[in-house]
């Protein structure tokens, strides 16, 4: 179970230092359970429904009139996807519940707007061949600029919105548009050029958000929705509908104009999405009902003890926690894959999972010492785009799609409220955003090092290549001439004699 590192380090937690309250424990398992169960629903679904259906998409675009019609459709699909994002979904619950007066729907609506905008820009580098490097330099100058408009929670806000845009619903369907475009307008073709969406998509949340605050401000708060009393299953029911129907109505929309699948096909599609809807119901059920709380409740405990221990119960968190991501392990073996088995999908692994520690670490020393985020994050993408020079294109791309994917379900659901829960015992709720933010350009950093080692290893490879092939040769060159050279010794031979 993918859960259970985190399950053994709260009730470490509980029997050795901080007596949790029972009914929390119960509620704790009880979720536990029902995410595990949600979470294989729903990417069963997933693999069943959303990938084809973005290959489908693709396979059509020669039957559609004009490519700006697809286009359009794609940004629109691209939309619904990040609307049925369950890290979207907690994370927007997560900003509501800390006391920032956001409207969780058009929040929402903002962080699909920006993924469905940097599809284009994805679509359009692809078939026109542009450096990503250059786009990259270009989008955090405008993002930097921005972060100098807002306050500094909303920067944090904002780039903890890109990191929780790509999850386990929006990636799988960028992949499948990426591959499907490069297949049938790269001019290239090359297969690099399937990676870079993800990083280009998580990067339009973070524009659309700063410009949203820049338009709104603290006036956002004048248009906040008015709160039902409504129960837990209610609300989650709600959810789940208003993340999958969208999705279904523009894709069924698209093959109705374009693609026109069998009666058979769209029976199929529509079995997947039902197990999608199923599975996210229970995800953000078990969510709602106890993983918030528990989060919560070790937030609270983290205040309460010294800066060391605090340190290394964060440094835990952050290690187990990447084995619990599915998407992690994805990346791992694209990365084993992409570099030829020279790095190991478990260096991979764990390297992230390092990352993660020190990022959770660095989330709660911001917390605790009043640290200013921007500066956190400027000095860390400054790194990351630094690296982007030195390292192999295909890191590059890699590194920045796997930003948004190492901060998955649980980063959100678990760890973002243990740190608003300690900012709020230590200073504000407001202040303990930034974390997934933190997280995202954490991996970025990480696989662009291993880019470098990979680049050290092919070096190293061609240099003994080409020791072994001079060895070679010069051996083979000796047995060639060794007819000859016994000839010259047995002539000196004879007239020595």
């Amino acid at each position: 179970m993918a859960l259970l590192p985190i399950v053994v380090i709260v009730f470490f937690v509980h029997f050795c230092f901080y007596k949790i309250d029972t009914s929390v424990l119960i509620a704790f398992c009880i979720s536990v359970v029902l995410i595990c169960i949600g979470e294989t629903l729903f990417l069963s679904g997933v693999d069943s429904t959303i990938m084809p259906m973005g290959d489908l998409m693709v396979g059509a675009v020669n039957k559609a009139s004009k490519f700006a019609v697809f286009t359009m459709f794609t940004i629109v699909f691209g939309i619904c996807a990040t609307i049925a994002e369950p890290d979207v979904t907690v994370f927007s619950e997560q900003v509501v519940a800390s006391g920032i007066n956001i409207p969780k729907g058009l929040l929402i609506f903002f962080i699909g707007a920006g993924v469905g905008l940097f599809i284009t820009i994805g679509i359009q580098r692809i078939i026109r061949n542009i450096n990503i490097k250059y786009i990259y330099i270009v989008l955090f100058a405008i993002i930097f600029l921005l972060c100098t408009q807002v306050k500094q929670e909303h920067i944090a806000i904002a780039f903890d919105a890109g990191g929780a845009t790509t999850g386990i619903v929006t990636a799988p369907f960028l992949l499948a548009i990426s591959s499907g475009v490069t297949t049938k307008f790269s001019k290239d073709n090359d297969n690099n050029e399937v990676f870079g969406m993800l990083g280009l998509a998580s990067l339009g949340p973070v524009i659309a958000v700063l410009i949203f605050f820049m338009m709104f401000g603290d006036r956002a708060g004048e248009m906040m929705e008015t709160s039902e009393s409504v129960n837990i299953l209610v609300t989650t029911l709600r959810q789940s509908s208003l993340a999958i129907i969208p999705l279904s109505i523009v894709f069924y929309l698209y093959d109705l104009i374009f693609i026109k699948l069998p009666a058979r096909r769209k029976l199929e599609l529509l079995v997947g999405l039902l197990l999608s809807f199923g599975g996210l119901f229970l995800f953000l059920f078990g969510i709602e009902y106890g993983i918030g709380k528990m989060g919560t409740v070790i937030g609270e405990f983290l205040a309460t003890v010294s800066t060391p221990v605090m340190m290394i119960i964060c440094v835990c968190f952050g290690f187990v926690i990447t084995f619990s991501e599915p998407s992690v392990i994805v990346l791992s073996k694209q990365v084993q894959t992409a570099t030829k088995r020279n790095i190991p999908a478990i260096v991979v692994m764990f390297s992230i999972a390092i990352s993660m520690a020190l990022a959770i670490l660095i989330s709660a020393l911001k917390i605790v010492y009043s640290i200013n985020f921007f500066y956190i994050i400027l000095i860390g993408y400054l790194i990351a785009l630094i690296l982007m020079f030195i390292v192999p294109e295909m890191f590059t791309s890699l590194a920045f799609d796997s930003g948004g994917v190492a901060s998955g379900p649980m980063t959100s659901a678990f760890i973002l409220p243990i740190m608003i829960s300690l900012a709020t015992q230590t200073s504000s709720a407001v202040n303990g955003f930034g974390l997934i933010g933190i997280v995202s350009v954490s991996p970025i950093i990480v696989l662009q090092i291993l880019g470098l080692v990979y680049r050290f290893v092919l070096r190293r490879k061609d240099i003994l290549e080409q020791r072994h092939s001079v060895s070679l040769s010069y051996t083979m060159d000796m047995y060639s001439n060794m007819e000859a050279l016994e000839d010259e010794y047995n002539r000196k031979y004879k007239e020595k004699k």
